[in-house]
């Protein structure tokens, strides 16, 4: 009885690995590379919009669409997704297929991290630095840096429009630019400083993901004393 039990064990178990190696795959298999999600990334920021792509082959009809640890608004292929807790959330997209059974077809699991606002720099220089008038005079851009590192200070998240204040006549007289790079005035306006004032920006606003941040802090730099020749 004892030599029976064993060999029917040995037959079993077999199939109850294989049973359970295929419960494993099941789960990776749900990527089969029909459904792509762009842009590719890994890691998202908790409360931040991010807006993605699904690509399909065409005829395949996506039927829902489930985003564990945050919200998610879904336009025909496009996705808005917002975690609202750090650690990670959970994408799972199903397919409704011909016999009408919902069919899990993509799985991604994100890892959120905690956003923090970067420090704005003046052609790449920071706050409570000085920085020398033929510099910001000649170029002028505002950057929020994406990166922490000292050598990528200039590559920055895209900036909408900022503010710079003038204390030149004792009130400020606030400025106002586009894009990242200081209007004229506002250059002109620096060119026409004393040594030793103070460039105040404020009010940054900047796009990452899908959302439009404004800055808490303002940036202020001090100008160095030399004056650039006019020609």
């Amino acid at each position: 009885m004892r030599q029976t039990f064993i060999a029917i064990a040995v037959l079993v178990l077999p199939v109850l690995v294989l049973s359970q190696s295929r419960d494993t795959v099941f789960t990776v298999k749900a990527n089969t590379g029909a459904v792509i999600l762009l842009p590719e990334t890994d890691v998202l920021y908790k409360d931040i919009t991010w807006k993605f792509k699904i690509v399909k082959p065409s005829g395949m009809v996506i039927d829902t669409v489930l985003f564990t640890g945050g919200t998610v608004i879904r336009k025909d292929s496009l996705l808005l997704l917002k975690p609202t807790q750090t650690k990670s959330a959970l994408l799972k997209i199903y397919e409704r297929n011909a016999s009408g059974k919902s069919v899990l077809v993509f799985i991604k699991e994100f890892n959120v991290v905690k956003f923090t606002e970067p420090k704005p720099n003046l052609d790449g220089v920071e706050s409570d630095s000085v920085i020398q008038r033929m510099r910001v005079v000649a170029q002028g851009y505002i950057n929020m840096p994406k990166s922490t590192d000292p050598a990528l200070k200039r590559i920055s998240y895209p900036i909408i429009s900022f503010e710079m204040l003038d204390y030149t006549n004792g009130l400020p007289d606030t400025l106002k630019a586009s894009g990242n790079r200081m209007s004229y005035d506002m250059r002109d306006r620096i060119d026409k400083m004393q040594g030793g004032s103070v460039i105040e920006a404020v009010n940054i606003r900047y796009r990452i993901g899908n959302d439009t941040l404004t800055t808490r802090l303002p940036l202020r730099v001090y100008l160095a004393d030399d004056k650039i020749s006019k020609f």
